[in-house]
């Protein structure tokens, strides 16, 4: 195995993590946010509460500075917009060209619970937008250019704005599902802004067209067996959809044929019983998806080829500890994954179809986010133990 390619790690604030991060798709600009929510009071699995936004308590650590920031490849601090909050910035997104970032998370917890959904421009650090919501905002998603932006919340949010203006007030997706437990996890745009998703917990499928920066059509599914819903993914071209479900199956949607008849185009399941699939990704035409899910012991990262109807298992591996987020590069080439659970994680990096990792890099501390840039020229990760750190890719350019 060879010896992991660190370039850099910076740590925005100690004893904060790092829950998210994104990088350009040429590599050249990389973004995190700063959390924190103490886990050790939750009776939940530790996996499943970091997904789940998470009953408010007051417990005085979880109030202090969080950020989102951006940094270039050689680590230079590009921009920083940090707010005096409660438990902070719990996913960040990066446009495709790095002009611009979006953000979300929890923003106060005094003198009500609000989150909150926010973008800025890059270059000059100025926001464009600031917007408050009822629970945590728990994902959000910028097409290639950053002028739209869709999130994930107490519902699904869509925000249109014009290049070098701030976003107009959102187009809502409202979940079927009333009761306190359902929100909005997973929030997708595709890179021209005119397909989008929405996953919601209890596995409420939402798939949106928008072909003028206006809702023009919009279909829902229902996962099946009561199967709970942690993570997803759609191709670049937005020709497909890839859902992950807890009971270890994944489910593909061709989405022009989905929007007329609203049933996934195939499905599989993971290998060796794994099941709470917590990490879902694919290539840019969809061709390939490739998905993390656990096991009782470690866990299993496999890819699956989308054949149309059908997705044959391509490639499978193991993780040593619980598998969270997972990447792939523009053509599917490469693959990384982020582990840990407790107090120890880590990073692996595989070039298929070797099922041994290329490079693994160990933390002291549990790690949710890796992310491939699209050229496959550098890759970004986060950890628990409040570290970015960026990796040298096996591509050149």
């Amino acid at each position: 195995m060879a010896t992991p390619p660190l370039l850099w790690s910076r740590m925005p604030t100690a004893c904060y993590f790092i829950n998210s991060v994104s990088i350009s798709a040429n590599g050249q600009r990389i973004a995190a946010g700063t959390f924190f929510h103490d886990y050790s009071q939750s009776s939940a699995d530790a996996s499943a509460a970091r997904r789940l936004s998470s009953e408010p308590d007051e417990t005085p650590s979880q109030f202090g500075e969080f950020g989102t920031y951006v940094w270039d490849a050689a680590g230079n601090l590009l921009m920083s917009q940090v707010f005096e909050g409660w438990q902070g910035v719990y996913w960040v997104d990066l446009a495709a060209d790095g002009t611009s970032v979006a953000s979300c998370g929890w923003y106060q917890a005094l003198p009500a619970y609000t989150g909150f959904i926010g973008a800025c421009d890059v270059s000059t650090g100025t926001p464009t937008l600031f917007y408050k919501v009822p629970k945590r905002g728990n994902m959000v998603s910028l097409n290639a250019n950053g002028t739209v932006l869709v999130a994930a919340a107490d519902q699904g949010y869509v925000f249109v704005r014009a290049p070098g203006l701030s976003f107009a007030a959102p187009q809502i997706l409202p979940l079927t599902n009333t009761s306190s437990s359902e929100q909005a996890l997973v929030a997708l745009v595709d890179a021209e802004g005119k397909t989008g998703a929405i996953l919601s917990y209890h596995g409420e499928v939402i798939v949106f067209s928008m072909p003028q920066q206006q809702i023009t059509t919009v279909q829902r599914w229902q996962v099946p067996n009561s199967a709970y819903v942690h993570a997803g993914a759609l191709s670049g071209d937005g020709r497909y959809l890839f859902v992950g479900a807890n009971d270890g199956t994944l489910y593909a949607l061709e989405v022009a044929s989905f929007l007329s008849n609203p049933q996934p185009a195939w499905s599989n399941t993971m290998p060796d019983g794994a099941t709470t699939i917590y990490g879902v990704t694919c290539n840019d035409d969809g061709s390939l998806v490739g998905a993390a899910a656990n096991l009782h012991t470690g866990g299993v990262v496999a890819i699956f080829s989308n054949q149309g109807q059908s997705g044959p298992l391509q490639w499978q591996s193991t993780t040593t500890q619980s598998p969270n987020g997972v990447s792939m590069d523009a053509t599917g080439a490469y693959f990384a994954a982020a582990e840990g659970h407790s107090s120890s994680g880590g990073f692996s990096f595989w070039q298929p179809p070797s099922t041994t990792p290329t490079w693994f890099y160990p933390t002291s501390e549990m790690c949710w986010p890796i992310d491939i840039a699209a050229n496959a020229s550098l890759i970004a990760a986060g950890s628990d133990d409040g570290n970015v750190y960026l990796f040298q890719g096996p591509a050149t350019s």
